[in-house]
């Protein structure tokens, strides 16, 4: 019996080794202040995000309480558009990102401006690459 018992513990032990990465996220709860008021569009989803993603955001609002109110605005903005989207669309926006930063400076300036005119045309703003 002694066998089965130890057999059993480490198969639990491997199982939890498995375990996706968001099951040891840090829970929204735990977050402090200053972090949940930097990171406030996720805290809906903030949960579903991997641990990978989470220390990424972490980062943003870390440098925060730096920003002026318009950069604050703007990152509140995105990540709340970013947390709307779909985990297709995500891959999608991360392909093209990908895409765009292996660009020469010179065409990576030419998308900046295709996207503030077509931004100016619709009045709608969008979130042209940095």
């Amino acid at each position: 019996m002694p066998a089965l018992l130890r057999n059993c513990l480490v198969a639990l032990f491997f199982a939890a080794a498995c375990l996706p990465m968001s099951a040891h996220a840090k829970p929204w709860e735990t977050l402090n202040a200053q972090q949940k008021e930097a990171l406030a569009p996720l805290s809906g989803t903030w949960s579903s995000l991997s641990e990978q993603q989470q220390t990424n955001f972490l980062a943003y609002a870390q440098r925060y309480p730096k920003l002026n109110a318009q950069q604050q605005q703007r990152l509140h903005s995105r990540l709340e558009a970013w947390s709307k989207l779909t985990p297709e669309q995500r891959k999608r926006a991360r392909e093209k990102y990908k895409a765009y930063k292996k660009l020469p400076a010179e065409k990576r300036e030419a998308v900046k401006k295709m996207v503030r005119e077509r931004e100016a045309a619709s009045g709608v703003p969008a979130t042209p690459p940095q």
